[in-house]
């Protein structure tokens, strides 16, 4: 009984509603610790780089087989089952709402809870639909009983036409006329809707921000099958274990909280900072006893969570509302920003161009988005300069 009372404490999977969520311990001074570093990196640059444990030169990436094993792709059956528990408490809701930030999972989560339960997902409309204002996609739902729609992102656009969709969702939905529905939302899109619709009365729910404890456990116990025991990971900055086997080292939770901190607790960006930044021992720098076992170290490094790339302070405004405009789009392609921005093509595609160049815009099926090692500091640059931030 408390093996599974502990098991239940450390699992990511726990969804509450909205006005429950709260980020971990040491967020706030989290982002106080990246915005002086942002400030001051030219000045102590080179000093933080000699004070490291271990240089980045003397690792290597690790190859995509390496990568599967030691951190497989999250699999969000279990937010999904979560979902369903959560479900019960809104049996009369016409209407409710699961959101996650960028890179977390809500879509996923939905279209999981849809298949164990053969609902029906709705097909987004496209981009012509879209500018024309056309609610024909809703005209497919008046004779379920029960449906659903992963990604509510992708049903509108900040256009003349384009919220005219979402508004008649939200219209039909609350008068009852629409039978019931589960909705994955991103949680710019929430926010933005939220003051351009309107969205009182509907049952929103998202997972719980992830402490350093739970991300610990999460990354040593989901690794790929086949791996007897998970890897020991030292920290490039301390030289100091990231993670180990074990269950009880307080020294990995004292880490993995900064981490946590910086991501807001949010599952998929953590997974995304171990998966991109974890690393091996070069061959040029590894001895022969340890080229010879290569193939079964259980040794790695963590390259610094933390030094994602910053935005300098003197971001334009050209690139801060296309930042703004592709998060609370969920992502956006070339042809659909010209309709979505106050700006000419060229200055357009000219800012988005240069933000993919620097890393910060990452290509995700066919869409731009703000890659999720910039995210934190994207989002501090919007919420510094007043711009309508989403509420996780």
């Amino acid at each position: 009984m408390a093996q599974s009372s502990t098991n239940a404490a450390l699992s990511p999977w726990k969804v509450v509603s909205l006005d429950s969520f709260h980020t971990p311990e040491r967020t706030q001074a989290s982002q106080w610790r990246r915005s002086f570093r942002a400030a001051t990196t030219w000045m102590v640059g080179r000093e933080a780089s000699e004070r490291q444990a271990k240089q980045e030169s003397e690792l290597r990436a690790l190859p995509e087989v390496k990568l599967a094993h030691w951190a497989p792709s999250i699999d969000w059956t279990p937010a999904a089952r979560g979902l369903a528990q959560s479900l019960q408490a809104y049996d009369e809701a016409p209407m409710v709402m699961f959101v996650s930030p960028p890179h977390g999972g809500h879509a996923a989560v939905v279209r999981h809870w849809a298949a164990q339960r053969s609902v029906e997902c709705l097909t987004p409309p496209t981009l012509p639909e879209l500018l024309e204002g056309s609610t024909a996609w809703l005209d497919h739902v008046a004779p379920r009983k029960r449906w659903a729609i992963p990604a509510l992102e992708r049903h509108f656009l900040r256009h003349t036409n384009g919220l005219q969709g979402v508004r008649e969702l939200v219209e039909r939905s609350l008068s009852g006329r629409m039978g019931q529905s589960v909705i994955g939302c991103d949680s710019w899109t929430y926010a933005y809707l939220q003051h351009a619709v309107g969205l009182e009365g509907v049952p929103v729910l998202t997972l719980q921000g992830l402490e350093g404890e739970q991300l610990a456990h999460y990354f040593a116990h989901h690794v790929d099958r086949t791996v007897q025991v998970c890897p020991t990971v030292y920290s490039t900055r301390t030289g100091r274990p990231v993670l180990t086997s074990e269950s009880d080292d307080k020294a990995v939770y004292s880490e993995l909280q900064r981490l946590a901190a910086h991501c807001r607790g949010h599952l998929g960006i953590a997974w995304h900072y171990w998966r991109e930044r974890l690393r091996e021992p070069s061959e040029e720098n590894a001895s022969d006893d340890d080229q010879q076992t290569r193939s079964d170290t259980q040794e790695l490094w963590l390259l610094d969570a933390l030094a994602d790339a910053e935005l300098p302070a003197d971001t334009g405004d050209v690139a801060t509302l296309l930042l703004h405009t592709l998060l609370i789009h969920g992502g956006l392609d070339d042809q659909a920003l010209r309709y979505v921005l106050p700006f000419s093509d060229h200055e357009a595609l000219n800012a988005r161009f240069s933000l993919a160049q620097r890393g910060i815009l990452s290509g995700q099926q066919g869409r731009w988005q703000v890659a999720p090692l910039c995210y934190a500091s994207v989002r501090q640059l919007l919420a510094s300069r007043n711009y309508l931030v989403d509420p996780l």
